[in-house]
């Protein structure tokens, strides 16, 4: 089912609060995202792994996580990026919405060490 305009503008208002800026977390996305690629690169097997562009919406689907990464045994882990300001958009939260009713959570880090805590 999807959402309509008015109840992702509900829930992003819902929810907004709960995303305060924080003291950790980097200063620059595109770090972040090196890091991450660095680090899937660095496995052997290697991890593989589809990443939305940063310099324009998302290609893939509107709101679509920064990265869905393949991991061993046949797990999938969806990260989004964010600077320690930076919030979700209402595409991003509908999206998120809609991916945890199917059973998906779309994992929010704004620093490295946040990714490997998910790992």
């Amino acid at each position: 089912m999807r959402m309509t305009q008015a109840e992702v503008d509900a829930y992003v208002m819902r929810h907004a609060p709960k995303q305060a800026t924080r003291k950790d977390g980097c200063d620059d996305e595109s770090k972040l995202h090196e890091s991450i690629i660095g680090y899937c690169e660095s496995q052997w097997p290697k991890w593989k792994f589809i990443r939305c562009r940063m310099d324009k919406p998302s290609t893939i689907a509107k709101g679509a996580q920064d990265f869905t990464i393949f991991l061993p045994n046949g797990r999938t882990l969806c990260v989004e990026c964010k600077k320690k300001d930076g919030k979700l958009d209402s595409d991003q939260m509908g999206w998120a919405h809609e991916m945890q009713k199917n059973g998906h959570t779309i994992h929010v880090v704004r620093s490295f060490e946040e990714f490997l805590k998910l790992l």
